[in-house]
C-alpha cells in the first residue's frame, strides 16, 4: 500500500492506494479527487482481478482498472445525503466511467463530523 503527501499546504490527508504501483486510472481517480473533494482521508482499492471472469467484463478493453472500492473523508459532502455525494462522485469520474472503461465503483462517503461520532 502506498501513501501520498497533502492535498494543501495547511492540512494533510491520507490517502491509501490498494498497490505500491497503481495504474494511470487509479491514479487519474486519486488525483480528480484529491483536487475537488479535498478529503482529509482516502483509500482506493482496484478490485479488478476479483471480476474478471464475469460476463459483463468478457470483452472488454479494460480488465486491469474496471473495478473500485473508494472510502472517501470529506467535508465536500457536508450537508448532502448519500445519493447526492455518490452523484458528485460519478460526475467528477464521468471519463472514466463513459470512455476508459471503468465498470463499477463502490463507495463510502463520509464527513469529518460523521467520523468523529
Amino acid at each position: 500500500m502506498s501513501t501520498a503527501a497533502p492535498t494543501s499546504s495547511s492540512s494533510a490527508a491520507t490517502i491509501i492506494n490498494s498497490s505500491d504501483t497503481p495504474g494511470p486510472i487509479e491514479e487519474t481517480i486519486v488525483e480528480k479527487l484529491v483536487q475537488n473533494l479535498k478529503p482529509s482521508y482516502l483509500k482506493i482499492a482496484n478490485d479488478s482481478q476479483k471480476h474478471a471472469h464475469h460476463a459483463g467484463i468478457r470483452g472488454a478493453t479494460n480488465v486491469t482498472e474496471s473495478h473500485f472500492r473508494i472510502e472517501v473523508v470529506s467535508n465536500a459532502f457536508e450537508g448532502k445525503n448519500m445519493p447526492t455525494r455518490h452523484r458528485l462522485i460519478y460526475g467528477l469520474l464521468d471519463d472514466e466511467l463513459k470512455n476508459k472503461g471503468v465498470h463499477a465503483l463502490q463507495m463510502k462517503t463520509k464527513t469529518e463530523s460523521e467520523i468523529k461520532k
